[in-house]
């Protein structure tokens, strides 16, 4: 009947959203970030540098207040 499809079903479903749920650890142990940074557009790769610039780590977020006012 149409309960025995359930169980593959589930097995496809679970291999399909175990690398998107493991990449999130994955990024936290090893970037200290959550999510990793798109560089697909030169905006994001300007901003990247930026960090890597103002903060000294990329994946660390640095907003208006790690400025300096001088």
């Amino acid at each position: 009947m149409w309960w025995e499809c359930i169980p593959s079903g589930a097995i496809i479903v679970i291999c399909l959203a175990l690398p998107q749920y493991s990449a999130w650890y994955f990024n936290k142990a090893v970037y200290g970030n959550h999510y990793r940074r798109s560089l697909e557009s030169t905006f994001d790769r300007n901003m990247f540098s930026r960090d890597s610039r103002v903060g000294g780590a990329p994946w660390i977020l640095k907003g208006l207040e790690s400025l300096p006012d001088e």
